[in-house]
């Protein structure tokens, strides 16, 4: 008997630190909790994104601009895993991801790993969660062409809500618009209104 409870107490500490391992933050992240509000693809490649959650301490995010062909990445482009650091990061803060294109690639808030070069033709970034190349659940997406997605099958993506495309042969997207608004329902219909936007190509 004694043994049987020292088997059920390891046994119960087991699943309590596999349950604290997946609830870091990404495990309850939905599409759409985030959004990408810019887009840079000439020389010092980058982008930002908006949060319309509090993101938890130690929350992975990874980025990626291969195209989804439905079921999986190609492997044909570049990965960046953003670990969001020790401290929450406020529904509403903005984080810009810059020089993605170089060693001194940096970010706002915690730090990346990985480089990503950017095309001004054809290009999409999506933002999930889930191992490298291996998502669990898609956030969000943004395009120059939507050709660069591919195909939105299997992600829980709309294009025109979760997924933003820019007009073809954008180079350099900014949100200009209003940045208030009652729900972040009508903040992602803003931010899919091209007139809401400084636009190069």
């Amino acid at each position: 008997m004694k043994n049987l409870n020292i088997i059920f107490v390891l046994s119960t500490l087991a699943a309590m630190v596999l349950i604290l391992e997946l609830d870091n933050g990404e495990a309850t992240l939905r599409t759409g909790d985030i959004s990408f509000i810019s887009f840079k693809s000439t020389n010092e490649d980058g982008f930002a994104i908006i949060t319309f959650v509090d993101l938890p301490p130690g929350t992975k995010i990874r980025f990626i601009d291969s195209e989804w062909n439905g079921n999986h990445f190609g492997f044909d482009e570049n990965d960046v895993l953003w670990q969001t650091g020790d401290k929450l990061i406020e529904a509403g803060s903005v984080i810009s991801f810059m020089d993605l294109n170089s060693e001194q690639s940096s970010v706002d808030h915690g730090k990346i790993l990985g480089t990503m070069n950017l095309s001004s033709k054809k290009e999409a970034i999506f933002a999930y969660v889930g191992d490298e190349r291996m998502p669990t659940k898609f956030l969000a997406a943004c395009a120059n062409n939507s050709i660069g997605y591919k195909t939105l099958i299997n992600t829980d993506l709309v294009e025109g809500q979760t997924a933003i495309t820019y007009p073809e042969g954008t180079t350099y997207a900014r949100y200009i618009g209003p940045s208030y608004y009652q729900n972040s329902t009508k903040f992602r219909e803003a931010l899919n209104h091209m007139g809401n936007y400084f636009l190069q190509n």
